[in-house]
């Protein structure tokens, strides 16, 4: 068979079912069932219902397409898989994968997800899926089982406005150190690239999280003016590092970032565009303004105190164009 990787219809499930003969020596299939591949592979099989047709992957019935009504009309069922092997073969076989692309049908697209954990909502499927005669989605007969973002509610406002006020005085502290900040900043690639990661240790974050967990704040502690001077070296330098990892122009065109061209080879081989971009990226860090830098520590400590996110779990709309790169699949509880 040609795989289909667009979404199966009730009629191609129908014709392929026709046209594959019942294995005559084997016991791993009924007269309502069909190998998809090999007759070998019995895990991989098509099922004709009473009414429908089922995809079945390692015995889970991916999906199911039922038969069509008077006005053409089709219902499909979908379920989310965890495997990642099953989800290929699932994508394989049926079309089907988590966010796939659907055309409706007003000509709009949208994404759907195929939750797994469909079960903890009550529901028999990850998504049941109405198709017009010419295979379109018919948006306001469908669902799918949610998925949630966290919002703010009104608790972790007043936290966040909490923190922030007793920390009022230091994070003023480090706007009248920038220059010093900058004069010790090393942008990295690594700490700039994406998912760059943090240089602080893992002592220096655990006490930072300890303290803005763990309130009142011990403001008058030498140690922890020590660690929030760490904390903010390291968030400057980061904030320092994307920018100059982001930076792009005709000079620098053929490095894919600037910091490729202060590596030691480049500057070895070109000596003179490796001191123009040393000059860029001494110019970037120096052009960061305190506005830039109190937003970025800001957002640093809240993620300390755990308050980067909501707390609260809000299930998404259905079917829009696209979806977010974060979400989650269950709600999440407090400490999650």
């Amino acid at each position: 068979m040609s795989f289909p990787y667009t979404p199966v219809t009730y009629q191609e499930a129908q014709d392929l079912f026709n046209k594959t003969k019942k294995p005559p020596r084997s016991k791993n299939y009924n007269e309502n069932q069909r190998p998809l591949r090999r007759v070998s592979e019995s895990h991989l099989m098509l099922q004709k219902d009473s009414h429908s047709y089922v995809y079945k992957v390692n015995g889970v019935d991916v999906a199911r397409l039922f038969e069509p009504n008077e006005a053409g009309e089709y219902e499909v069922a979908v379920i989310g898989l965890y495997d990642t092997y099953d989800i290929q073969l699932q994508y394989k076989f049926t079309g089907y994968y988590n966010g796939k692309e659907l055309t409706t049908t007003t000509g709009d697209t949208v994404r759907v997800p195929f939750n797994s954990k469909y079960r903890e909502q009550g529901k028999d499927f990850s998504a049941l899926l109405v198709f017009d005669a010419q295979d379109k989605l018919v948006v306001e007969k469908s669902w799918h089982a949610d998925i949630y973002r966290l919002a703010s509610n009104s608790s972790d406002k007043q936290t966040r406005k909490d923190i922030k006020a007793e920390l009022d005085a230091y994070v003023t502290l480090q706007m009248f150190k920038l220059p010093t900040l900058k004069d010790n900043c090393n942008p990295k690639s690594s700490m700039g690239a994406p998912f760059g990661e943090s240089e602080l240790s893992w002592s220096i974050i655990s006490s930072m999280q300890d303290a803005l967990k763990n309130r009142p704040l011990p403001l008058e502690s030498q140690s922890f003016l020590e660690t929030f001077d760490a904390v903010a070296q390291d968030c400057f330098d980061m904030l320092a590092s994307k920018k100059v990892y982001n930076y792009k122009d005709d000079s620098m065109a053929r490095y894919d970032n600037l910091f490729n061209a202060l590596s030691p080879w480049a500057r070895s081989n070109n000596p003179a565009r490796g001191d123009d971009a040393q000059e860029i990226a001494d110019d970037i860090v120096q052009s960061i303004t305190p506005d830039e830098f109190k937003k970025s520590l800001t957002a640093k400590l809240m993620g300390f105190a755990g308050l980067a996110k909501g707390s609260e779990s809000v299930p998404l709309p259905q079917f829009g164009n696209t979806l977010p790169r974060t979400y989650y699949t269950s709600i999440k509880k407090k400490g999650e």
